[in-house]
């Protein structure tokens, strides 16, 4: 008894190119939407100095005062920046007197820029208490 063998034939080199070009379309799409926004990290000071008008996505570091349900104020030196946090989970490890990072988009209410967060970053606890002797 014969059997034959049943061979393929190899896919031609334009095909092979199309599906390495697909390949990497398909990488470079998925790399794009995958990384975020770069947001700039910048002082209190900065953010109400006008460098950066509403809508725009910035970083923000400084002390957490007069905490509402709803909003608070961060104060770096002089500069006060108020903080819209009606849409955002709150740590919790928020409190006043403590330092905080808090990323979110400049927005103008009642012709003052107000920071509306979207993510909050507290700092290590153990940089704001005093070492144990």
């Amino acid at each position: 008894m014969r059997t034959e063998r049943r061979t393929r034939q190899p896919l031609p080199t334009w095909v092979k190119g199309l599906l390495a070009l697909a390949i990497l379309v398909a990488t470079g799409a998925v790399a794009f939407y995958s990384v975020d926004e770069q947001v700039d990290y910048v002082s209190v000071e900065t953010a109400i100095s006008g460098t950066y008008g509403a809508g725009e996505r910035v970083q923000v570091h400084g002390v957490v005062l007069n905490q509402t349900r709803e909003d608070c104020e961060l104060v770096e030196g002089d500069y006060t920046l108020r903080v819209d946090l009606s849409g955002v989970t709150i740590p919790d490890t928020f409190a006043e007197d403590k330092g905080a990072t808090i990323s979110g988009t400049l927005v103008e209410v009642g012709g003052e820029l107000v920071l509306r967060a979207e993510l909050i970053q507290m700092g290590c606890p153990s940089k704001y208490e005093p070492a144990e002797a």
